[in-house]
């Protein structure tokens, strides 16, 4: 496919206009018409900052959960726990 003046010109000319088109100020906000849901959501995300910073951290060591704990079953045979995999 060969590209004239004509097409190349036409490709410029609309990513100039898309260009300008997307960049405009966009008009003034609506006023607030809903202030009780914006006071939920920012009381919401302020709960849980608090929630975040007043956590405190556990008291004893964790086991690492990573590995699964192998244990001797009754017949003699090695058992894997899964649930302490988890």
């Amino acid at each position: 496919m060969t590209l004239d003046r004509k097409t190349a010109a036409a490709v410029v000319v609309a990513l100039a206009l898309g260009y300008c088109l997307a960049y405009q100020p966009s008009p003034s906000p609506r006023p607030d018409d809903r202030p009780v849901l914006r006071w939920i959501a920012r009381a919401a995300k302020s709960l849980l900052w608090i929630a975040l910073v007043a956590e405190q951290p556990p008291k004893d060591p964790q086991p690492d959960h990573r590995v699964a704990q192998n244990r001797i079953g009754d017949d003699g045979y090695p058992v894997v726990d899964h649930a302490r995999g988890w």
